[in-house]
């Protein structure tokens, strides 16, 4: 179902994002994932991106950048250092956070937790848990995105997380999703400038809405799982990725782009 708020015609400028999620690269240029030659699978997302949804103003990367090997930090650096807009990018459960941190620390990419435009805030939570496949909120995370949302009131808000803060629909996913769910909630709640919730993980695209809030899920740049299974299975489908655009009046158009099946590996 596509994402459709504004009226097709908008004299007003969106703010134009991309989103690249669940990578799963490694530290090996052949390297394979479940089958799937990651690298080569994210290229081609990159390039059909490029191609087709150029310029864009930022770069959303939800998690799982690398398949836990560091060395994958240095193929992504050098893939994207040619873009000319920010990089951001957030912990999935197969990040080393600190590693990440290292290796990602000149531009493109962009680390901070925020990032604001002039009618926008896009604020990213990082929900990994060391050693583990699920995700948690720490008391200091929901204060900060509380504190945060409360500081930009006077601007609409995207929040950026990599695990899916709703049940999908799929028992084995839903168990290793975001932990304590309603805490985020309930500071989401106290924030009617929040029209945007977006994560990765699920290796599927998901759309719904809760509150009032546009809730999103995007498909992996490789592999996707097959949704509705109680048990873990991979689907046939390609690559994929988003693009969103953000109006200054808080609407919102976005939709998911799957690989051309003579465009993947």
């Amino acid at each position: 179902m596509p994402v459709a708020s504004r009226p097709r015609k908008r004299r007003n400028k969106p703010l134009r994002l991309l989103q690249f999620t669940d990578l799963h690269l490694t530290g090996d240029e052949e390297g394979r994932v479940k089958g799937m030659a990651t690298l080569a699978s994210f290229e081609r997302c990159l390039e059909h991106a490029r191609r087709h949804h150029y310029p864009v103003d930022a770069i959303l990367l939800t998690g799982d950048l690398v398949q836990d090997d560091a060395r994958a930090y240095l193929r992504l650096a050098e893939l994207l250092s040619r873009e000319e807009v920010p990089v951001h990018c957030l912990a999935g459960n197969h990040d080393l956070p600190v590693e990440m941190e290292g290796l990602l620390s000149r531009e493109p990419f962009a680390l901070s937790p925020v990032v604001q435009s002039a009618h926008w805030s896009i604020v990213q939570v990082d929900s990994s848990v060391d050693g583990a496949a699920h995700g948690e909120l720490s008391a200091e995370s929901l204060a900060f995105l509380d504190d945060t949302l409360g500081r930009f009131a006077d601007r609409h808000a995207l929040v950026a997380l990599h695990h899916q803060p709703v049940p999908i629909g799929s028992a084995w996913l839903d168990a290793i999703g975001l932990r304590d769910d309603a805490g985020l909630f309930e500071v989401l709640g106290r924030h009617p400038n929040v029209r945007v919730l977006l994560w990765g993980h699920v290796h599927q695209a998901f759309e719904g809405m809760r509150d009032g809030i546009l809730l999103l899920s995007t498909p992996s740049t490789c592999f996707q799982f097959v949704p509705g299974r109680d048990d873990f299975a991979i689907d046939g489908r390609p690559p994929g990725y988003r693009w969103l655009h953000l109006y200054p009046d808080g609407a919102i158009d976005s939709r998911v782009v799957w690989l051309p099946e003579d465009e993947w590996p």
